[in-house]
């Protein structure tokens, strides 16, 4: 866990974004991205990620999220996710292949 998300300094959202093997702890804060996908694109730079309408029709921006207590993973589209308090100490993955 990121070492600064442990601090009590709100506004900050800490997670950890996975591609291709290789963990990158997030800091963010509230209204600082409009969506997961725009953090995911500034953030990792993947190419072809999320090259679409923005607006949850072509599947190119699809993650899988694990965290908050429980093993189970769920798929989603980053372009409809917030990055709000519900990405707090979740691990997003980002397919190896867009």
């Amino acid at each position: 866990m990121n070492e600064a998300c442990m601090t009590d300094k709100k506004p900050d959202i800490c997670f950890t974004l996975v591609h291709r093997g290789k963990e990158y702890q997030v800091q963010v804060y509230r209204g600082q991205y409009y969506s997961l996908m725009t953090l995911i694109a500034d953030y990792l730079g993947v190419f072809g990620f999320g090259l679409c309408c923005g607006m949850g029709s072509c599947g190119t921006c699809l993650v899988s999220i694990s965290g908050n207590n429980t093993i189970a993973k769920r798929h989603g589209l980053s372009c409809e996710m917030p990055v709000n308090d519900e990405l707090a100490n979740v691990v997003v993955t980002v397919p190896d292949d867009i």
